[in-house]
């Protein structure tokens, strides 16, 4: 069965990325974070740019 991400860990995880100043590193922080999580990491969006686009994608990607 494959690990489910709650609204709350999917909110987390976009903030830590999005504390990331240099947009080029936050598809590196993002990928760490869902490593230390213990989800397998996917190919980012194109653009992360914006905290509630990325908690909706970590959401339609590991919620199920």
């Amino acid at each position: 069965m494959a690990k489910r991400m709650s609204k709350t860990l999917a909110s987390e995880i976009a903030d830590r990325t999005m504390a990331v100043v240099n947009p080029q590193n936050r598809a590196i922080a993002l990928d760490a974070a869902l490593r230390r999580h213990g989800f397998a990491p996917v190919a980012p969006p194109s653009e992360l740019l914006a905290r509630s686009s990325l908690v909706g994608w970590l959401l339609s990607k590991y919620a199920g």
